[in-house]
């Protein structure tokens, strides 16, 4: 499988609206493996067994395990634009108490990461990638997300609702902590038995509020 000069794929697949669903498969199998792996130790032949699939469907479809990976990263911006654009009009809502706007933001960002089990973690493992996967998920995922959310929380800060005062390490401590709560479970249960797992994602949504909204009171 060759490379581009920068490492990644110089071509992306194919994008057809007959595609299979085995590339779907495949795109959800390659962000979890990608997560839990990283990019080198996270092969075709493993990527396409989790997806029950063909190996040679990831040329057939992406043109390459870099093609693929790009792919994963596509799959992951249009997952979060619906997000960005709710953050954004939480930010502009005059009408909702702004305490009640960062409460629906802290349970989205849980309700998000629930839904989407197989997107987790994949930010956070390209994040600390060699460039230019790094960057790109940088560029494409990390900052329009921050973006979108950094103008509420700064309005929770300024408020004096939100006692962290740097709107980054807000973001971070949000995303991180609610991201993975699959990992989450495990941690807890290795504890206590006193966590069902179908309350994890309320239980931290509500410890977030609580941490992040001075107590989450008023």
């Amino acid at each position: 499988m060759s490379e581009g000069q920068d490492g990644l794929a110089p071509r992306r697949g194919r994008r057809t609206a007959d595609a299979p669903a085995g590339r779907d498969a495949l795109l959800r199998a390659a962000t979890r493996c990608f997560a839990d792996y990283g990019f080198e130790a996270a092969s075709v032949r493993m990527i396409a067994s989790r997806a029950g699939a063909a190996p040679n469907l990831v040329a057939v479809h992406f043109g390459n395990k870099e093609g693929l990976w790009l792919a994963c990263v596509d799959l992951l911006a249009e997952t979060f634009a619906p997000n960005i654009a709710a953050l954004t009009a939480m930010a502009e809502d005059a009408k909702t108490p702004l305490r009640e706007r960062l409460r629906l933001a802290i349970g989205m960002t849980a309700g998000y990461y629930e839904r989407h089990p197989d997107l987790r973690g994949f930010v956070a493992r390209a994040s600390v990638e060699p460039p230019p996967r790094s960057d790109i998920v940088s560029e494409r995922l990390l900052k329009p997300l921050y973006e979108g959310a950094r103008p509420l929380i700064q309005q929770g800060i300024d408020a004096g609702i939100v006692p962290i005062r740097d709107p980054t390490i807000v973001f971070v401590i949000l995303n991180l902590s609610l991201g993975q709560p699959d990992r989450v479970a495990s941690a807890l249960a290795a504890l206590s038995t006193s966590y069902p797992t179908d309350e994890i994602t309320r239980r931290m949504s509500d410890a977030m509020v609580r941490l992040l909204l001075n107590g989450g009171e008023g």
